[in-house]
């Protein structure tokens, strides 16, 4: 079809990227730093160098034109100038940070983003938003509207596409092993903050690989386009640490603790909980425009990066992470919460009784007693609630 530059290529979407690129006739060629070579990627041919600086990036684009460039690591904005007016069509990985409300929830009334969020109608952080949780999304919207430009300006068809929280082997941020090694380590339970209750919107390796490649392959439907990219399947934190578990062998028993009480389970958060809570987005365009569908299961996309987690556990074992793994102050931690939870019962005593008390719905088919047994009745609603025929 074509030459094709996949600049990074060996993260947890490279390899499929480059698998489907080479499946579609493309004479690819991946540009990364060359610290991380991975077995797993096709056999085509290597420029290695920072995607980060001007000249390794200029050497690496070279003199010739190219059809298509993935950029999906690096410094986009050097790499769009060097390959502007000669790429037909520029592919960049986002991510939904570019959403006002995502990572700084408290910037929007109300609080958090508006779900589901929609690209054409959810408003982006300013360009000079300032840092929150230790992040900068200014960065990523100046990135949008620079690409956006170009494209406009008539460089190359600009396609941009946002990704969720992406799951897979060879992820740098190997969220599912605070699971699994609790899992290898005997531990019985797991810390989710509130229970895990939030939804979050999350992309399989190969499902983003997939948005990335029907979006190579319809320039024309694509042009200056933002997607949101995620799984078809929606689950809660809750329900993806449950899946994680049961891939690595055991189930984990959930233990809940407020959001704002610092503890481990803050690390399954991509900001340390300071973000959304919840996060949903449309993928109506990304579906109608491309034909998206996802290619692989939730649970097979999670069991898939379980068994290489399983596989590289030493190495996973002396990665970085926020999550310390400290055993024996969890327990402290959850025994003090439990004491100091059973201390407030005198307090909470009035709510329950005020709850147990109140008058259940009437319905058609009668009136549900507190033990949950239906009673005949034609008695009124109580106030505020509408009967249904």
């Amino acid at each position: 079809m074509g030459r094709a530059l996949v600049v990074g290529g060996t993260g947890p979407t490279g390899p499929p990227i480059v698998e489907g690129l080479l499946a579609r006739g493309h004479d690819v060629t991946v540009f990364h730093t060359g610290r991380h070579e991975v077995a797993e990627l096709p056999d085509v041919p290597h420029v290695h160098g920072s995607p980060f600086e001007a000249a390794d990036i200029a050497r690496a684009v070279g003199s010739g034109e190219w059809d298509l460039v993935v950029a999906a690591y690096g410094r986009v904005r050097l790499i769009a100038d060097a390959v502007a007016n000669r790429c037909g069509h520029l592919v960049v990985i986002g991510g939904v940070p570019v959403y006002q409300g995502y990572v700084n929830p408290g910037s929007r009334f109300p609080y958090g983003v508006r779900l589901p969020v929609r690209e054409d109608t959810h408003p982006l952080v300013a360009p000079d938003e300032p840092r929150f949780a230790g992040y900068s999304t200014g960065p990523i919207r100046r990135t949008e509207d620079h690409v956006f430009a170009l494209g406009a300006q008539g460089a190359f068809a600009a396609t941009y596409l946002r990704y969720p929280t992406v799951y897979g082997p060879r992820n740098p941020y190997a969220w599912e092993w605070h699971v699994v090694r609790r899992v290898l380590d005997g531990r019985p339970w797991l810390i989710l903050a509130d229970g895990g209750h939030g939804v979050h919107s999350r992309a399989a390796a190969r499902n983003a690989a997939q948005a990335v490649l029907l979006a190579a392959d319809r320039p024309e439907t694509a042009a200056g386009q933002a997607y949101n990219v995620a799984d078809d399947e929606l689950v809660t934190v809750r329900q993806w640490a449950q899946l994680v578990a049961r891939a690595a062998g055991r189930d984990l028993e959930i233990r809940s603790l407020p959001r704002e009480l610092p503890s481990p389970g803050l690390a399954v958060s991509a900001f340390g909980g300071q973000e959304s809570p919840t996060c949903v987005v449309d993928t109506t365009r990304l579906r109608e425009d491309l034909g998206y569908r996802d290619v692989v299961s939730v649970a097979d996309g999670l069991g898939e990066t379980v068994e290489w987690m399983l596989a590289n556990e030493s190495h996973l074992r002396t990665s970085r992470t926020t999550d310390p793994f400290d055993y024996p102050a969890e327990d402290a931690l959850v025994t003090a919460y439990t004491a100091a939870l059973a201390s407030l019962a005198p307090q909470t005593a009035p709510f329950g009784t005020g709850i147990a008390a109140m008058e259940m719905v009437q319905t058609a088919k009668g009136r549900a007693s507190q033990d949950g047994v239906r009673t005949p009745g034609s008695g009124a609603a109580p106030r505020g609630c509408r009967t249904t025929s």
